[in-house]
C-alpha cells in the first residue's frame, strides 16, 4: 500500500511538472515588425536603401547592447559593431551591384 501511494504521488508530481513544460513561452508582441519589411524593393536603389536601413538598425541594437559593458569590453564591443556594420554595408553594395547588373534596363 505504501508503494502505491508513493508511486501515485510520484506520477502526480511528474504530471504537474510536464503540464507546465508543455506551454510555450508567450510571444512578445510589444514590438511590431518594421514597415520596411513589407515594402517592395524591386528596384536596385530601393533594395540598397532597405539593406542599408537593416544594417543601421542592427548597428543600433549592437551599440545598445554595448552600453551594458564597461571598460575595454565596451570598446571592443563598439569596435566589433562598427566592423559588422562595415561588412553588412559592403555586402549590401555587392548585392546592389549584382541586382543592378541582372535587372533589365528601363
Amino acid at each position: 500500500m505504501k508503494k502505491n501511494i508513493l508511486a501515485l504521488s510520484f506520477l502526480a508530481a511528474l504530471a504537474a511538472l510536464s503540464t507546465g513544460a508543455a506551454h510555450a513561452a508567450e510571444e512578445d508582441v510589444s514590438k511590431a515588425d518594421p514597415a520596411r519589411w513589407y515594402q517592395p524593393d524591386d528596384a536596385p536603389k530601393e533594395r540598397l536603401r532597405n539593406l542599408g536601413k537593416e544594417a543601421d538598425a542592427a548597428y543600433g541594437e549592437a551599440l545598445r547592447a554595448c552600453k551594458e559593458q564597461r571598460g575595454k569590453q565596451a570598446g571592443m564591443c563598439r569596435k566589433d559593431a562598427r566592423a559588422t556594420r562595415k561588412d553588412d554595408m559592403a555586402r549590401a553594395k555587392r548585392i546592389y551591384d549584382d541586382y543592378k547588373a541582372s535587372s533589365p534596363a528601363p
